[in-house]
């Protein structure tokens, strides 16, 4: 005889099993005390068994304040007035471990009658991760909101201060003889170039900034950059500088690891305004994967690791969340732009890594800098290094910019080093020119982004006409020129705004030296 099915389990069995087996904290509360919970509410609370924790009062399961700075006895009254009188409520709450942590749960409170009386059944749901989550969500929008803004305003800038920084070299070199005048003019040039370090501290959380990547070693650069690293520190510091053997090689762009190592450096000194030690290192490090500081999954890997640590006042924790975000700062006002330790995320992101910071208050602050590993070899540089007196020139250039200081700066800078010269105010007006220009074209600069007929899209229909000389583009936007450009030629070249006069004439002629089987 088939026996029958057996039937579900007790009412009472059924409903205990869920409430022992729930990966959820399960709780019940009479008369204002824990009288009952699961094995999943010790291990959340890291108690030791459950006689321990049921010992425990509710309210010391809170820190004093809540994250909206009321006070956790006054708003926990108000939750469970609520859930007595809607049923149930739910909502977040901090609470404290047993080992001290403060963390994050979701709450569910449901008022359950029971004879002459009514109890809690309370629900808590550990969303540490889910508050981590949504951290780097917003911290992710927020450089996405600065990169859009640089993208906004950095082209601008730059040819402003293009015009200020050319301008101030001619004048310098006229004014030889009057070293008085000339002090005048170099104070002017000191400032655009720090104004161009700013704009371009902006342009690193852009997507236009991502540069080909060069290969170098980094504990070598270092090395080299000793003499820069000690010139910002006075007396009062003591530079304690820790370089692994061997070679470090990584993958950067040009000048950001100086600018990188700059900005910690310059980070540490200012969290030290009486001075005292400050330790540079650099190792190699192997990563098992996961997440580090806000916002960033590092994957497995090889990585060069590169802290810089003060002996400061430290961070407390809600300034550790904050301290990549750009124009966050501590400092008076007038003392920092916010951008520092921002650029230094940018900067490590854009190479493949990570940063991530190591502060408590009293005890000082490490930023740590993880920087993928190659097994490439170091790049050398593709051009002889860089000169002020260059070889003048008799060939013709057409040069288009739309920003008339710039134009003209540049067309004055050309022909006093001897080079024809044709101008053209953009892509449509430059077709113009070259089809009745005087005499052949050996070389076309140009600027990328102009009304009507950009630069690339300017080349690309000069091709088409016959043009087969040398291309010489200007931006301030790396990646911005020399992407998809190989229809137009796999030797155009890009100069970087700003740029000085020399360096102007230093690239002209290098191009130009590159002599081509092409003929216009």
């Amino acid at each position: 005889m088939t026996p029958l099915p057996e039937g579900p389990p007790r009412r009472t069995d059924f409903h205990q099993d869920l409430f022992e087996r729930s990966a959820d904290a399960h709780l019940i509360i009479d008369r204002g005390a824990f009288v009952d919970c699961n094995q999943a509410t010790v291990e959340m609370l890291r108690y030791r068994n459950k006689e321990e924790f049921l010992r425990v009062h509710p309210s010391a399961l809170s820190p004093k304040q809540q994250p909206d700075g009321r006070d956790s006895r006054e708003k926990a009254d108000e939750m469970m007035a609520l859930a007595f009188e809607k049923g149930s409520h739910r909502f977040e709450w901090d609470h404290v471990r047993a080992d001290g942590e403060v963390f994050p749960v979701e709450v569910l409170l449901t008022a359950v009658p029971r004879n002459d009386r009514t109890l809690i059944h309370v629900v808590w749901r550990d969303i540490t991760a889910r508050k981590q989550l949504e951290e780097h969500l917003r911290h992710a929008q927020k450089m996405e909101a600065v990169g859009r803004m640089a993208g906004g305003i950095a082209h601008d800038f730059n040819n402003l201060l293009l015009v200020v920084i050319g301008n101030s070299d001619l004048l310098a070199s006229r004014l030889q003889d009057q070293p008085k005048l000339v002090a005048y003019v170099d104070e002017i040039h000191g400032a655009a170039n720090r104004a161009a370090t700013l704009v371009r501290q902006l342009m690193a959380f852009s997507r236009r900034q991502d540069v080909q990547l060069r290969v170098l070693d980094l504990a070598e650069a270092l090395r080299d950059m000793d003499g820069l690293l000690h010139r910002l520190l006075d007396e009062r510091y003591r530079l304690d500088v820790r370089v692994s053997e061997g070679a470090i090689r990584i993958q950067t762009g040009p000048g950001q690891l100086e600018q990188l190592i700059i900005n910690l450096l310059t980070n540490a000194r200012d969290a030290m305004p009486a001075g005292g030690p400050i330790t540079v290192e650099v190792r190699r490090f192997d990563y098992s994967g996961g997440s580090i500081g806000v916002g960033i999954e590092l994957p497995h890997g090889r990585y060069a690791l590169l802290s810089v640590s003060d002996s400061g006042h430290g961070m407390p924790p809600e300034v550790v969340r904050r301290a990549f975000e750009p124009f966050f700062t501590t400092k008076e006002v007038g003392r920092g732009t916010g951008l520092g330790l921002a650029t230094v995320y940018a900067i490590a992101r854009h190479c493949g890594g990570g940063a991530e910071i190591q502060s408590a208050e009293g005890h000082g602050t490490t930023v740590c800098v993880y920087l993928p590993l190659t097994d490439e070899e170091v790049a050398t540089s593709d051009h002889p290094p860089y000169q002020v007196h260059v070889e003048h020139g008799t060939e013709s250039i057409l040069v288009v910019e739309d920003e008339p200081a710039v134009a003209a700066l540049v067309v004055r800078v050309l022909r006093t080093s001897g080079y024809r010269v044709l101008v053209a105010s953009d892509g449509l007006h430059a077709l113009g020119v070259w089809g009745v220009r005087p005499h052949p074209v050996d070389l076309v600069l140009s600027d990328v982004v102009m009304p009507r007929l950009g630069g690339v899209d300017m080349v690309r229909r000069l091709r088409s006409l016959g043009y087969q000389g040398h291309v010489l583009l200007m931006s301030g936007y790396a990646n911005e020129a020399l992407t998809d450009t190989t229809d137009i030629g796999d030797d155009v070249e890009l100069l970087e705004k700003p740029f000085a006069a020399a360096e102007l004439l230093e690239k002209v002629r290098s191009v130009l030296a590159r002599r081509s089987s092409r003929h216009e």
